[in-house]
């Protein structure tokens, strides 16, 4: 099941994408692979944790799992990219256990700046994923994921070798929202009321809702119900903790409301879910 808070891919899938309208995502999401994205014309804005990007021609980021964010139109509508979702084990059998896990590890959530040689590299590589992806012979399959791993590696010596981190537009800036946010991010996991939030930033609450939404792209309470649950997902995949004690740290009164949240989500209770086999 797909959501507007979770958008579930393959776990190897490229797209490119170009629109001349406003196109604005419903709201913050996540991914359970990462996402690589490349602007290729035109401007895009982009937002996650406490900061608003404005990508251009050039600016390439990296989304790792379970991370909520969400683009947006910038003043002139019109752009184009490239976009890669990509989990490690689709380069398993290119790939040694130790290479991939290597290779991830040297990525992270950022925003970088290509000079002109690493961003016509990477247009190249993922040209040639787009390419192979539409064939569905074995070599092609495999061709798609050298493609793939070489281009992971070009973002990774970018990032390693100081590439330009892109500024964040909002980068410096103390507003009622962003200490809101701040805030949010680092307690999802108490008890958090609109009432509580309005009071320890001194707005009403209809200002604080307005101002949040068109900061963030969500209503308050949307941004912290999606970061919780992003949290379960990604405990549920990678222990073996009761449903209790993941209730608990993130911030559900409940396992029980826990469950109905996540399965409102993802089409299935937390006991299922864990018993689904690996994606492959």
């Amino acid at each position: 099941m797909n959501s507007p808070m979770f958008q579930a891919t393959k776990p190897l899938e490229t797209e490119l994408m170009e629109k001349y309208t406003p196109f604005n995502m419903k709201r913050q999401h996540y991914h359970d692979n990462f996402e690589i994205y490349l602007q290729l014309d035109g401007e895009r804005n982009l937002f996650f944790d406490n900061e608003k990007y404005v990508l251009k021609k050039g600016s390439l980021f990296v989304i790792n799992p379970f991370v909520l964010h969400v683009t947006t139109s910038a003043d002139k509508p019109y752009y184009k990219r490239y976009g890669l979702n990509i989990s490690p084990s689709a380069l398993s059998d290119i790939l040694t256990d130790k290479e991939r896990d290597l290779l991830f590890k040297k990525l992270h959530t950022c925003v970088v700046e290509l000079d002109d040689k690493r961003f016509n590299t990477a247009c190249v590589y993922f040209g040639q994923i787009e390419r192979f992806q539409s064939d569905l012979s074995d070599s092609s399959a495999r061709l798609m994921r050298m493609a793939v791993a070489l281009l992971l590696e070009l973002i990774a010596d970018t990032i390693k070798k100081g590439a330009v981190i892109l500024t964040a537009e909002n980068k410096g800036k103390d507003t009622p929202v962003l200490r809101a946010l701040t805030y949010i991010n680092s307690n999802y996991d108490k008890r958090l009321t609109l009432d509580f939030l309005c009071d320890y930033i001194h707005m009403s609450k209809s200002n604080f809702c307005l101002s949040f939404k068109k900061t963030v792209g969500d209503t308050p309470m949307n941004y912290i119900n999606t970061l919780r649950l992003a949290n379960v997902h990604k405990l549920l995949l990678n222990t073996d903790l009761p449903l209790t004690e993941i209730a608990s740290r993130t911030g559900f009164e409940t396992a029980d409301y826990m469950s109905r949240a996540f399965k409102k989500i993802h089409g299935m209770s937390p006991t299922k879910f864990r018993k689904l086999p690996p994606v492959i």
